[in-house]
């Protein structure tokens, strides 16, 4: 695999330090996840299976998990054996723990002076908020993202799923794989940063450069388009939901012909792009009502037939059902030391040649604590001795 042979030491928390970690032992990193003897908080939020949370399984697989109280002398020698052998470190610890449990950058490039470091937080390591506590949703306020998110007229939301983590977590993997790279030309390490607040920016590309071309913050739209028209999410005769889009002419008579709806194609209403912008609100009407004839299936497959941009709304049981996302590979079954056979979410890109794999299982807390100490010649009969 792409990373095999790369060493990462993950001190995270949560989400976004933790699944970046993971993108990494994706592609065949050996990670290794450092908690403190509670357990980092992810095995503490939400609805939990024995000692897992959905949230610490969701986010964790590909790694080994180690036990180490880094406030005692024991387990700061530990760590210094690791950093040794070690290629990238990521920890979202916010300054001064960092300095007082041996995370900054100074202390580790002591140890190895080629050493990656990636820190996350909310808001940057400098500046006016730095060293502020925040959340996904704090990132998603601050920037933005929950102002423009809702119907027109309602109050703000947050994106359902943690899309500030998320986001910073790929921008982690990216931080690595540049920094390796830079490593390998210049024989240099470096640190690097990534603020939840700035990935949720690089989200909103397309909102942001249109207040910054015309000064004019875009407008809250639902599940419609400021653009083009239909593009809303409809109800079938089952109660089931279809999102359609026809961003152009052609696909907009590919769904007047999937619907049975001819009429809709001529009326002067609807004749081009703009028109059927500027008259949205009667066309969704007329949309709507075509598709309240048939289930939601019947629909899918008429649309389908038909070349049309469209995609059932799915639940989370449908998603984790789906045919598409199970041929990609998005929900791999793993062998859990305390649950038996569980299902993971799978790797999210494929590469043809050197494909990464879920070999791992989310794992329990310090469950090869032993093996690792073995690796570094400690004593396993005292966890965390030198």
């Amino acid at each position: 695999m792409p990373l095999t042979g790369i060493r990462v030491l993950e001190l995270g928390s949560m989400v976004a330090a933790p699944l970046g970690a993971t993108l990494l032992g994706d592609m065949g990193a050996d990670v290794i996840k450092i908690e403190p003897p509670g357990g980092e908080e992810g095995r503490r939020v939400g609805p939990r299976l024995g000692d897992d949370t959905g949230l610490y399984i969701g986010v964790n697989r590909n790694k080994r998990g180690m036990v180490l109280d880094l406030t005692q002398p024991p387990g700061q020698e530990v760590l210094r054996r690791l950093v040794q052998q070690t290629d990238i470190v990521i920890h979202n610890q916010r300054s001064p723990a960092r300095e007082r449990l041996g995370l900054d950058y100074a202390a580790l490039a002591a140890i190895r002076p080629d050493i990656i470091l990636i820190t996350v937080s909310t808001y940057g390591e400098s500046g006016p908020y730095a060293g502020r506590p925040g959340i996904d949703p704090s990132a998603q306020a601050l920037g933005g993202l929950m102002a423009g998110t809702g119907e027109p007229g309602g109050p703000s939301l947050k994106a359902g799923a943690a899309v500030a983590d998320v986001t910073a977590a790929t921008l982690v993997s990216y931080a690595a794989m540049l920094a390796l790279w830079a490593r390998a030309r210049d024989r240099q390490g470096q640190a690097a940063e990534v603020a939840l607040i700035d990935g949720v920016v690089h989200l909103q590309g397309v909102q942001l450069g249109e207040y910054l071309l015309t000064g004019s913050p875009p407008p809250r739209v639902g599940n419609r388009s400021p653009f083009y028209a239909p593009y809303n999410s409809y109800r079938c005769a089952d109660g089931g939901e279809v999102h359609l889009a026809a961003f152009n002419n052609k696909f907009y008579r590919n769904l007047c012909g999937a619907l049975d709806a001819p009429e809709l194609i001529d009326d002067p209403r609807f004749v081009s792009p703009a028109s059927r912008l500027e008259n949205r609100d009667a066309l969704d009407l007329q949309i709507a009502a075509c598709c309240a004839r048939h289930s939601r299936a019947e629909l899918m497959a008429r649309l389908e037939h038909a070349d049309v941009v469209a995609a059932p709304v799915n639940d989370y049981p449908a998603a984790a059902a789906d045919p598409q996302l199970r041929h990609n590979g998005m929900f791999v079954p793993v062998e859990h030391s305390a649950h038996g056979r569980l299902e993971v979410p799978g790797i999210p890109l494929h590469l043809l040649g050197t494909p990464g794999a879920v070999r791992r299982s989310p794992p329990m807390l310090g469950e090869h604590t032993s093996e690792i100490l073995a690796e570094l010649a400690c004593r396993v009969d005292e966890p965390n001795a030198p």
